[in-house]
């Protein structure tokens, strides 16, 4: 089965998840959805899943983008929950991934000093108001779900 990776900073994991789970139920046929901590939980390589799963979203708030930019780490306890430095190097040099398979989501608006990886379509950006996941989903939930379905499907998928 294909996998969708959601990236997210500890203090960001309630509307992450609240998202996560939105995605799971929709796209629970096509494709896992996971985080860092179902890597940590199955002792999987956070790089080596980083650059084989089909689907990235990144939830892009200033301080997660802050931390990949700085090439910083968030820690729980002994664990590495979020791991800037891993995700500046596999987004700089595999250039298919943030071309082809990274989305980023925002809960807040955009700023111009956001770091975003070079090469990345800023059409691939979303913004979801404050993280806020109704059950009918919202225009914006419809079109993440629509670039995560061709993500996954490629040629394959058909709306």
């Amino acid at each position: 089965m294909k996998c969708s990776l959601f990236l997210y900073i500890e203090s960001d994991s309630n509307k992450a998840r609240r998202l996560m789970s939105y995605f799971q139920g929709r796209l629970g046929r096509i494709s896992e959805v996971r985080n860092i901590k179902n890597i940590l939980v199955r002792d999987q390589d956070f790089q080596e899943e980083l650059s084989e799963s089909e689907c990235v979203v990144l939830v892009g708030t200033p301080q997660a983008l802050s931390l990949i930019q700085n090439k910083q780490q968030e820690k729980h306890a002994d664990y590495i929950t979020f791991d800037g430095k891993v995700m500046h190097e596999e987004f700089a040099e595999i250039k298919e991934l943030v071309k082809n398979r990274l989305l980023i989501v925002h809960f807040t608006g955009r700023t111009e000093n956001d770091w975003i990886p070079e090469g990345f379509d800023e059409k691939q950006i979303f913004h979801v108001e404050d993280g806020k996941v109704p059950p009918d989903g919202t225009p914006t939930l419809t079109h993440l779900e629509y670039r995560m379905k061709k993500i996954l499907l490629g040629d394959d998928f058909m709306y």
